[in-house]
């Protein structure tokens, strides 16, 4: 296999979608951790709207129950989400909040960490109320382990340049703390600076048979810790344009999806 390190921070070639699906059949154990937004799913104009569709749950509900096959669907969505949607599906488990929570194949949640405060939110609040004000279209979402300004809404120049300056301000607010603020897709997270997909991978390794293939497929900024986390021989998809440490790329959540479909049928 290539070496990731020779794609690091370029953009990466085509998945080889033969090399891959000779690797999962071949394989003893495998685990697979799969982004949501904007990888299995495209963006939607808010959170709400961007519903699974029935082909997708089928498609996980059939990699899910494959012998030797651990799949986990890690997003930063709210667990009341993923519950919602995938909660249903036999033995798939889930990362949400970027993994700040794990939910078992068995159905049972817990923290990626146990403890931490929520007092911190009444400080970021009104500094993310404060930008959400001066951005027409830019609203906040709450989770249990973070806050979020989104700006998909909003005028897609003079919100990134906002994004920009929320974030230099949230930075030295939280130089001190346990937190950070982090950049996604025309979003601004604050959460606890444990709570990212690439500890995830760690934790998911602990709690079950070692694999031989090991998949991750992301978009964003999040995605890169997952990617980094992950053994240089993992075969690690970028979705979408742009620089990325993963190793190949695939073009839309449309092409994620009928890959998806084919490794189930492996």
């Amino acid at each position: 296999m290539a070496d990731r390190g020779a794609h690091a921070g370029e953009r990466p070639p085509l998945l080889d979608l033969e090399a891959t699906l000779r690797a999962f059949a071949e394989a003893r154990a495998r685990l697979l951790l799969l982004d949501y937004d904007g990888t299995l799913v495209p963006f939607a104009r808010t959170p709400r709207e961007a519903l699974p569709p029935r082909g997708l749950v089928d498609v996980l509900e059939r990699l899910a129950a494959m012998p030797s096959t651990r799949v986990c669907v890690v997003s930063g969505r709210p667990r009341a989400d993923l519950q919602r949607w995938f909660g249903h599906v036999p033995g798939l488990w889930l990362a949400a909040e970027h993994g700040a929570l794990i939910r078992r194949a068995s159905g049972e949640w817990e923290p990626l960490r146990a403890g931490g405060s929520t007092e911190w939110k009444a400080r970021v609040r009104p500094v993310l109320e404060h930008f959400a004000d001066r951005t027409p279209g830019s609203f906040i979402e709450e989770k249990e382990h973070g806050l979020v300004w989104h700006y998909r809404l909003s005028d897609p120049e003079f919100g990134g340049w906002v994004a920009n300056e929320l974030v230099h301000n949230l930075e030295q607010m939280l130089a001190e703390t346990d937190r950070r603020a982090v950049r996604g897709h025309k979003a601004v997270e604050v959460r606890p600076v444990w709570a990212h997909k690439g500890n995830v991978v760690g934790w998911l390794e602990d709690n079950g048979r070692a694999p031989d293939f090991r998949l991750g497929m992301g978009d964003d900024r999040t995605d890169e810790d997952l990617f980094e986390n992950l053994p240089p021989d993992a075969w690690t998809v970028h979705v979408g344009q742009g620089a990325t440490r993963a190793r190949f790329r695939l073009p839309d959540p449309w092409a994620v999806r009928a890959f998806l479909s084919e490794l189930a049928r492996a």
